[in-house]
């Protein structure tokens, strides 16, 4: 008998929703109404299984996808930039280091899914707004790469960030990419016992000094952040150079 995927459910106060699968790190939908994710998160399922398989994971691909809810938090929902997110109860099991090294892995499957697809761009293209109130590729990447420190400040001490982290608004936009994922790694994995098993509630630089934070709901949002913008990089590139 097929074993359901668990689904984790956040509803925001507009009853927005993000599912996500916890046994598939980085996998989530976005959708408007809670029926909608739970409708489309079996496609999103099945996507990501190929996504390892392009990888180089060695899968079988299940014909049937069954889920089952197993979790909904409400009030929380990271679907605007600054919004808080949910920290689901599997969020708050401690992370060894073996765990760390596989999240570290599909992290950099992502990185290389992103770099294929703006590697070679030309600066205009980077600069392109794709509407009027859209960020450019150039503003998007920033924006991971901020979001990148950003969520490695949930868990850590301000003083043990890495330095070059500083004074780094200048650096050229491939430049700030691959320096700020190498040193916010070299942090992680350094965790220290606490670092990777307690509950935080960090004050600094946020707006939702209530929103617990662990490490594990860390790499999980590492994953799901990227996946996300990769998705609108793609949109914007096939746009623009057809």
């Amino acid at each position: 008998m097929q074993i359901p995927y668990l689904i984790y459910l956040e509803i925001g106060q507009d009853n927005k929703c993000m599912a996500h699968v916890l046994d598939l790190p980085g996998c989530a939908v976005r959708a408007e109404t809670r029926e909608e994710a739970f409708r489309r998160i079996p496609e999103a399922i099945r996507e990501y299984r190929q996504w390892l398989i392009r990888h180089g994971e060695s899968i079988t691909v299940d014909e049937v996808i069954q889920v089952k809810v197993a979790e909904v938090s409400t009030g929380f929902g990271p679907f605007d930039p600054g919004d808080a997110a949910a920290l689901f109860l599997p969020d708050k099991n401690p992370i060894t280091p073996e765990e760390i090294e596989q999240y570290i892995g599909l992290m950099a499957d992502n990185r290389a899914d992103l770099l294929s697809l703006v590697g070679d761009l030309s600066e205009e293209l980077f600069d392109q707004q794709p509407g009027e109130n859209s960020f450019s590729i150039r503003k998007i990447l920033r924006h991971i790469g901020n979001a990148e420190e950003w969520y490695v400040s949930r868990i850590v001490l301000p003083e043990t960030l890495p330095k070059e982290w500083e004074n780094d608004d200048n650096l050229p936009i491939l430049e700030f990419l691959e320096m700020e994922r190498r040193t916010a790694m070299e942090r992680l994995r350094i965790l220290t016992k606490r670092e990777r098993s307690d509950v935080f509630l960090p004050h600094q630089w946020t707006q939702h000094p209530d929103e617990p934070w662990t490490a594990r709901k860390v790499f999980r949002r590492f994953l799901e952040h990227e996946m996300e913008h990769i998705a609108q990089v793609r949109i914007i590139v096939k746009v623009k150079t057809t």
